[in-house]
This record gives C-alpha cells, sequence and structure tokens, in this order.
C-alpha cells in the first residue's frame, strides 16, 4: 500500500469528519483524550463525536500560527488514513499563551462527553511542559498524532513522526512529545528518550476508573547529528 504525507487543507477536515459515514463507528481520526472521554458503539454517536472533534482541530488550524497539520493518505484508494500536528516554537513553549486551544469552554457541551475529565487531562498535561522542556529554546512538539485503527502498522505513523524529527535537525532544535505506553517503542526508533518519570493522572474524580500514565519524551540536537 504506497503511502504518501501532504500538509492538510481545510477542506480535509470536512473530508475525514465524512469518514463516520462510511467506515465502522470508531474507525476515524478521534485523537486522545477524546476516544477515551467520549465512547461510541453506534454510527450515530460517532458522527457526533468526529464532527465534534474536528470542528476543534479546524478550529486550530485556521488560527493557530505555531500549527503544522499533515496527513498520510493511501494513494491507491485516496483515503486520509493518518494525521498529525506539529507546533514550532521560535521562542520556546509557552502554557500561558498556548493553553486557550485545548479545553472545551462555552456551552452546551455535548452530553455524551466527560467534559471535566477531558479539560482536566488536557491542562495538566500542557502545564507540565514548562517544568521538563528547556524553556525560552526553540522546539518542536507533536500534539496530535491519529492513525485509524483499520490501517495501524502500516508505517503511517512513522511517516509523520519523521517528518518533525527532519525538521528539529533542520533548525538544530529538540523536538518534545508525550507518549502512552504502547507508543513509546514507536517514538524511540525515531531517536525519541525518555525524559524524568512519567507524567501520572488519577482520573476517579473525573469518573473513569484510571491511572493515566504517559511518558515525557525528547530527542535531542546532538541525537540528530549522529543519526
Amino acid at each position: 500500500m504506497p503511502l504518501k504525507l501532504k500538509e492538510m487543507e481545510l477542506k480535509d477536515f470536512d473530508t475525514i469528519t465524512d469518514h463516520a459515514n462510511i467506515y465502522p463507528p470508531g474507525d476515524d481520526l478521534v485523537g486522545p483524550p477524546t476516544h477515551v472521554c467520549w465512547l461510541v458503539t453506534t454510527q450515530s454517536e460517532a458522527q457526533n463525536r468526529l464532527k465534534f472533534h474536528m470542528a476543534k482541530q479546524k478550529e486550530r488550524f485556521l488560527g493557530d500560527t505555531s500549527a503544522r497539520f499533515l496527513k498520510i493518505i493511501d494513494e491507491e484508494t485516496g483515503e486520509i488514513i493518518s494525521m498529525a500536528r506539529w507546533h514550532w516554537y521560535p521562542t520556546g513553549y509557552s502554557y500561558t499563551d498556548s493553553s486557550h486551544w485545548e479545553p472545551v469552554s462555552g456551552r452546551p457541551w455535548p452530553s455524551e462527553m466527560n467534559v471535566e475529565m477531558h479539560n482536566f487531562f488536557l491542562e495538566a498535561r500542557d502545564a507540565a511542559r514548562e517544568h521538563w522542556q528547556e524553556k525560552g529554546q526553540p522546539c518542536w512538539i507533536l500534539m496530535h498524532l491519529v492513525t485509524r485503527a483499520s490501517h495501524r502498522g502500516k508505517g503511517a505513523a512513522s511517516m509523520l513522526v519523521e517528518w518533525g524529527v527532519e525538521r528539529a535537525r533542520r533548525d538544530g532544535a529538540p523536538a518534545y512529545l508525550e507518549a502512552g505506553p504502547l507508543a513509546v517503542p514507536l517514538y524511540a526508533r525515531h531517536g525519541f528518550q525518555e525524559i524524568g518519570d512519567p507524567l501520572r493522572f488519577d482520573l476517579r474524580e473525573h469518573g473513569i476508573d484510571l491511572d493515566l500514565v504517559i511518558a515525557k519524551m525528547g530527542v535531542f540536537p546532538e541525537v540528530l547529528a549522529e543519526v
């Protein structure tokens, strides 16, 4: 299956939203933590969730100048099977400047969504970056990467990761990301190393019986120079 990486266009968000009308529930490009705090079992539920999620992504596409949206296309079918959102911060990441993008605010909230858990996790994760990333220094950050479940294991995610690694190498800057335990080996293959202890989030106060653990990872100019 030949794959091609391209930058996303505005029309792609509508194309991706339409996936919920075509594919089985959940075989879409809804990324974390939305897929955890908004479970779906029917096509109508999947349609509502994907429409909401892509509206948030489109908002950032239009308004966040740090963001670089990418897609992977299956050239045989023309389908978008994976997407990512890298960010370039020439003066370093600032939670104060960026925190307004992630939380769900305003009403009405989607009734099916655990908004409290969604906002708690994203705000805590993003606020922690200023404690483990080098302050005031240029960097790339991978904030969003998801592949349709039916197309995982075919190399799409690696292509999206490598795009950011190449930009970091070009700019002589580190690249950072947060990763769940299952994704750590993928990023390690591209030179990312774990930084300190993982972040741990107790979600029980927000209605989910789970300790969410994510690794803090980075790849640095001295490592990239050797690759």
